[in-house]
Parts: C-alpha cells; structure tokens; sequence
C-alpha cells in the first residue's frame, strides 16, 4: 500500500512504526514535525504551527495527485494539526487515522482532534469513554515492539533488578524499599541523577535526548524552562536520606541501544504502569506502556506493575510477572533471583509470545482488517 506518514522526529517512532511498515513492504510518504511542541509557545502557535499545518495539505495532495494513497497515518496532537486541516484531508477520500498513546491521563491533548479523523487508534480500554464522549470512533489496538530493534544481546547479567525510565509518581519509594532490604537496583532516565556530572554516561544520555527528541527537543525545553512555564513531572516529597540513597543507584537517559542491552544484563526487569500523579488520588489510573512488549520481545525476564489488561497479552506468572505493594515486589524478586530455572523459563516464554502476537506488524495487519484495506 502507499501510506502518508505523518509523524513527529523521533527516534522511537522511526525505529518502530516507520521501520516494521517498511519491512512489511508498504511505500511511505514521509512527512515529519516537531515533536510535541509546546502550544504555549507563541513563536509555535503563530508560525511554526499554521505553517506546518498549510505545508502538511500540500504534502498530502500532492502526493494523491501523483498517485493515489490509500492510507493517511499520522502521530498527531491538537498542538500540531488543527481540526479543520483534518476536515480538509478527509474530502480526498483518503481514510484518516491517528494513532495516540498515554490517553488514560492525557486525552486533552487529542480531544480536540479526535472527531476529526475517520479513526483512532487507542490502545488502553479505559480511555475509549473519552473518545466516545466527544463522538470520535476508535479502534482498540495495543502497543507492541519492533523485533528488529528489540531482541537478546549476548550480553553477561550483571545486574540483579533494573528500571529504565522516567522518575515520578512513587516510583522511587518501591526501588528505595528493595535497596534497603538488601536488593541491588539499578535505575536509569530523567530524574534519578540529582547531579549531572561531565562523564561518559551524562554525554551518552544527552545524546539519547537528541536521539529521541532531536533539536526540536532541545528548543522547547530550552524555552519551556526560559519561560517557567514547562514543569517536568517530579517524584513526591520523600524523608530525609532518601536522595542520598537514589544517588547511589541512579543514572542518566539511555540510548535505544542502551535500553536494549540493560534488558539482557538484567536479572529482573521492573515496570510501572502508574499514570501522572493518579497515586496521590482517591484511585490510581493505570495503563500499558511499551515496555510490556519491548521488554518480554527483547528476553526480559519482566515483572511489572499489576494492570488489568496485561492479562489480556500474556499469561500472567508464566509469560511474564506482576507485583502490587512494596513488599510483593521484594517477595517475588527475592524469588526469582534465588530460583534462576524459573526465571529462565518465564523469559523464554515471554519472549515466544512476543514474538508470535505483539510485533508492530501484527497491529498494523489489525489496523488494516478494520479500514477494509489490503495489506
């Protein structure tokens, strides 16, 4: 099929959605953007976003024009397209459909949009209300991973229990609660070096950010911390030394390449499913992230945060692992690391399950059943 890829620079977004479509055989027409802009930043929603969004209709009947597309698949937020561009693209008969993520907690961000297109792509449950509330259809399709990117280093496990990604909500208090009863944890991301200091690994992880971000990235925060008015998520308040004690096992961002390897060195690979700051309410909102199918795909042994959907993708203490409280995350790692066998046969099994129903191309053979189109 020829598909109009309308999506942000980003590393992630190429290694995975632009790469699997590619390997499928599919022919792209490729147009990108800022990722995420800010639509508080003046200089954006003055220029750069009126100015993408007139160089996006021309993009788009141009290539119709030289040969027919059979699909439009964008990566779009309401801070990059307005509605009516949307309304302008669906009078070429070309299906519309936008893909977003993270709408548990930030469906604000495509609401507007949503009943713009012909469909969208959510993969949490819990979010379809919203976009029904606002008259948008939907297709629930889940996240997945790109095998070619995700797969088993060989590489030594030197690390008992790891965590890549972002430090906020109580994610701290559950690596500090292992750490104090004697498990050796490693974190890596945004947050968990209260220090930067000029060392190999800070210069890897500023790359990272250029990796996933590119300088579009740099710009926005740049001008979202000129202007105060981009604050990142933040950890909760915690007790005297606890920073101290997060100092000593975390670090910077990782590189694709890094979050790949740290899988295979990793004994146990923790993940959270804890959506913003919904903890410090009367209920916590939960949703998958792509580490529930990157990590099993790359040979994980995974164990993460209870969410009730994950039992829909793998079988729950045989494909992967799930904890809920402080002290049932250091019951099951205790476990698993005395019992490597066991460990050893929930990766391999994981893994198997991945591969055989959570790659990128499975989700986009699903997509094209449900617009009817031939993939």
């Amino acid at each position: 099929m020829r598909i109009f890829f309308a999506v942000p620079r980003s590393a992630w977004v190429d290694a995975n959605l632009r790469r699997s479509l590619e390997a499928m055989g599919h022919e792209l027409v490729r147009f990108s953007f800022p990722g995420w802009p800010d639509d508080a930043d003046p200089q954006w929603r003055q220029h750069g976003k009126p100015d993408t969004n007139e160089r996006l209709l021309r993009a788009v009947r141009r290539a119709h024009a030289q040969r027919p597309l059979d699909l439009f698949y964008g990566y779009l937020y309401s801070s990059v397209v307005y509605p009516q561009t949307l309304d302008e693209l669906r009078r070429t008969g070309v299906p519309i459909v936008n893909f977003s993520c993270n709408n548990v907690h930030q469906f604000e961000l495509v609401a507007p949009i949503a009943p713009h297109v012909d469909l969208n792509i959510v993969p949490e449950a819990a979010a379809l209300p919203s976009f029904a509330a606002v008259g948008a259809r939907t297709a629930r399709i889940q996240l997945a991973a790109n095998p070619a990117v995700y797969r088993p280093l060989p590489e030594p496990r030197v690390y008992d229990v790891t965590f890549v990604g972002q430090r906020y909500a109580d994610r701290a208090d559950f690596l500090v609660h292992l750490q104090r009863s004697g498990v050796a944890v490693r974190a890596w991301g945004a947050g968990w070096q209260s220090r930067k200091r000029l060392d190999l690994a800070t210069l890897r992880a500023a790359w990272s950010f250029l990796e996933d971000e590119r300088f579009d990235g740099v710009r926005r925060l740049v001008e979202q911390r000129t202007r105060r008015n981009g604050q990142a998520l933040v950890a909760d308040p915690v007790d005297d030394g606890v920073e101290g004690e997060v100092a000593q096992f975390g670090g910077p961002r990782l590189t694709q390449r890094g979050l790949v390897r740290t899988f295979s060195q990793s004994r146990l690979s923790l993940g959270f499913a804890t959506a913003g700051d919904s903890h410090r309410g009367p209920r916590r909102l939960t949703h998958l992230r792509l580490r529930e199918f990157e990590a099993p795909m790359s040979g994980a042994l995974y164990l993460a945060e209870q969410q009730d959907e994950l039992a829909e993708y793998f079988t729950i203490g045989e494909e992967l692992l799930t904890y809920t409280t402080p002290d049932d995350l250091l019951e099951t790692v205790r476990y698993y690391l005395a019992h490597p066998e066991q460990a050893e046969r929930v990766r391999r099994a994981g893994r198997r399950r991945a591969l055989r129903e959570h790659t990128w191309a499975h989700r986009f053979r699903e997509l094209f059943a449900r617009l009817g189109l031939q993939g």
